[in-house]
């Protein structure tokens, strides 16, 4: 699709779910990106499980912004180590090693953001940290 300056509508529920790499009990669906022409982003909604998370890695191209909609989470990035609820919001900076787990019982909802847009090959783990890497998917 290219934009043409008309609005671009996402139903949620047409989204196809992905688990990404190095993440554990996530459903990830991408609601634009690039090939939208509404720039060099991209957007995602992501659900964690409980007992799910992120696995320490970084992003060697993507500068990553985290809104929380729901839920709690743990994040830990260098020297940070915090707790988000909802309308929370973390900014983790490429090359910067970062671990996401999912707090209590519900689930997680995200927001997430990319900028620039991330890419296959992005993700990268970062070694055995607070949480064992897992391959992901």
């Amino acid at each position: 699709m290219t934009y043409g300056g008309a609005a671009i509508v996402r139903m949620f529920a047409e989204l196809d779910g992905y688990q990404p790499p190095h993440h554990v009990g996530t459903t990830n669906r991408r609601i634009f990106g690039p090939e939208d022409g509404i720039g060099d982003f991209s957007m995602v909604r992501g659900t964690l499980w409980p007992g799910g998370g992120a696995d320490r890695h970084y992003h060697e191209h993507s500068d990553q912004l985290i809104f929380v909609m729901s839920g709690r989470c743990r994040v830990r990035a260098g020297a940070t180590d915090v707790v988000l609820v909802g309308n929370d919001t973390v900014f983790l900076p490429r090359l910067v090693p970062h671990v996401v787990d999912v707090v209590g019982d519900e689930p997680l909802e995200l927001f997430i953001t990319y900028l620039p847009a991330l890419r296959p090959g992005d993700t990268n783990p970062a070694g055995t940290g607070n949480r064992p890497v897992h391959q992901g998917v």
